[in-house]
């Protein structure tokens, strides 16, 4: 595995509140053909194999201990990981604990394909296990199908639940459904939950959704992914206008 991975990298996007950047999400690419891509294959590979999630958490952690950038360590990071990662009981020796206590870094995993949790029990003991060494969770790609509202019930102690953009897109393209989404949201919290919403591309659904009470927000309209020492993290000139 470790060779066939050799050529994967992370970009981080940021992600905003009020204006300010509160955290990052490390978002896997590779080098395929002399181009930066999204490792489809790669995933598809080692997508259910549970040493890739330790891999793709590890090398975060190493990223962030390396940069030359405060903020990285200063600010939460969030990493995927794949919904067979938080079912079954988490051996934490496979994480790098000491990096994370050293140097005082504030991890978030991210649970892709949700739906897919074969084990809700197994998943909540797993939260619980991880907020005890400081690792917090949330819930990716809230309103990709049906069965999201009984998964928002079950699963406890989630740090923030992030829309999925096809829901984000709805919302933009059928502005008649945003009271019925706004109550939608004013249950979930109730839930005790924050939500932020990912894939926000322009002005017009940013109003949209703070008018709705979403106060968390990543997307192109703030910033790219960008290298993590290469690049100037920072809100663009027209939020400071």
């Amino acid at each position: 595995m470790i060779n066939e991975l050799r050529d994967v990298f992370f970009m981080y996007q940021p992600k905003y509140h009020d204006n300010n950047i509160f955290g990052y999400e490390a978002l896997l690419r590779a080098n395929v053909d002399n181009e930066m891509k999204f490792p489809i294959k790669l995933l598809e590979k080692f997508g259910d194999d549970l040493l890739f999630d330790f891999f793709i958490i590890n090398s975060v952690i190493t990223d962030i201990v390396n940069s030359r950038k405060t903020d990285f360590k200063e600010k939460p990071v969030s990493i995927n990981i794949s919904a067979k990662f938080i079912s079954v009981p988490i051996d934490l020796d496979k994480i790098d604990i000491s990096a994370i206590e050293n140097h005082n870094l504030k991890i978030e995993l991210e649970i892709l394909e949700s739906s897919k949790i074969i084990d809700i029990d197994i998943c909540n003991e797993n939260i619980l296990l991880l907020k005890s060494i400081g690792i917090t969770v949330s819930i990716d790609d809230f309103g990709s199908d049906y069965s999201t509202i009984r998964r928002l019930i079950s699963v406890k102690n989630i740090n923030y639940v992030k829309l999925d953009q096809r829901l984000i897109a709805d919302i933009e393209h059928d502005p008649s459904i945003v009271p019925s989404i706004g109550i939608l949201f004013d249950f979930i919290h109730s839930l005790d939950f924050k939500i932020i919403a990912e894939g926000v591309e322009n002005k017009n659904i940013l109003e949209t959704l703070r008018s709705i009470g979403i106060e968390y927000f990543q997307g192109f309209y703030f910033s790219k992914p960008l290298l993590m020492d290469s690049a100037i993290h920072e809100l663009p000139l027209r939020f400071l206008l």
